[in-house]
């Protein structure tokens, strides 16, 4: 008990203590979990099922996805996902899913802890959840730097693992384009209007000279997926760093600069995706798209091809690279 005796636990983990438990037999300071967010709080619950493991693990699944900061959706059932070495197989118990694989894993370590990689771990939630779950978090480590021959030498090593065809889907679907789960949903949403292939970051040149890579295009019609994130402030988990109505006036300069290029543009919002919003949105993006149709023709004019093509979007990898790696990239 690390120096403490019973009673000074029971006291410390009382409503009013400086301790909360975490599982039996872990705490840590309440002020962590009613100051952390709902990633951080599941965090400790995941770091506390490896100090309970009987045996060797890692995290996999849900909690390595939340370790390695990969974007997924939300689950019915949330809990924290350990894998073993052993015959294939899972079980639940204590909010606690101990899967095993007799596959060597590629292991990552964030700030100490082990989890399965990031290819290992997208293709493990399209397994365990969906397809839309997997190419989520597939997308997420494209975005992060990890090569799609990763992910497709991960596939064939798991070839006979269960659900893996709907693994393949997601990542034969996934592109490295997408920077957030609305542009991984939006490019859906455009893929089911069956208007053409769907084009990722598309440079296009403003009026000052700076570029502006757009979310999505199809011929001439550009699809901007406009989240909440841009107008909350940094300080409050967004990414806004100027007041929200300077945010909005610069976004609709943008866009007026961008369509004096000779394109359409429309806008996808998080509510467009789902239940009866998604029929309607579906149906308004279509008459946008037709109206640039009607406008500008379906052909993209050369010149903004050639652009794009010279000033494909660019991001640092966030993953760690060997020198001699690195400097080939």
């Amino acid at each position: 008990m690390a120096g403490y005796t019973r009673r000074e636990i029971e006291a410390a983990i009382r409503s009013d203590g400086p301790w909360i438990t975490v599982r039996n037999g872990v705490y840590c300071e309440r002020i962590r979990i009613s100051e952390g967010g709902s990633r951080d709080n599941w965090l400790l619950k995941d770091r506390a099922a490896l100090l309970v493991a009987r045996r060797p693990a890692v995290l996999s699944h849900d909690s390595a996805g939340r370790l390695l900061e990969l974007d997924m959706l939300d689950v019915p059932v949330p809990g924290s996902h350990l894998t073993h070495r052993g015959p294939r197989g899972g079980r639940t118990n204590s909010g606690i899913t101990r899967h095993r694989d007799l596959l060597p894993l590629c292991i990552e370590y964030v700030d100490g802890t082990a989890a399965t990689s990031y290819a290992r771990t997208a293709i493990d939630l399209a397994r365990l959840h969906s397809f839309q779950h997997g190419l989520v978090a597939v997308d997420s480590a494209r975005t992060k730097g990890v090569p799609l021959a990763d992910l497709e030498a991960e596939l064939d090593r798991m070839a006979n693992h269960p659900h893996i065809a709907q693994a393949r889907a997601a990542v034969k679907a996934s592109d490295g384009g997408a920077e957030s789960i609305l542009e991984t949903l939006g490019r859906q949403l455009v893929q089911e209007l069956e208007i053409g292939d769907v084009e990722t970051q598309f440079a296009v040149r403003l009026a000052d000279g700076a570029i502006a890579w757009i979310d999505l295009r199809v011929g001439c019609h550009m699809f901007e997926c406009d989240g909440l994130v841009k107008l909350i402030p940094v300080e409050d988990g967004g990414v806004a760093s100027r007041p929200a109505a300077q945010v909005l006036r610069d976004e609709r300069r943008r866009e007026a600069e961008v369509c004096a290029a000779g394109v359409g543009m429309s806008r996808i919002y998080w509510n467009d995706l789902w239940g009866e919003a998604r029929e309607r949105a579906l149906r308004r993006l279509r008459r946008e798209y037709d109206l640039t149709v009607a406008r500008y023709g379906r052909e993209l004019p050369a010149h903004l091809r050639q652009f794009a093509d010279e000033h494909p979007r660019r991001r640092r990898s966030r993953l760690w690279l060997p020198d001699a790696l690195r400097r080939a990239a």
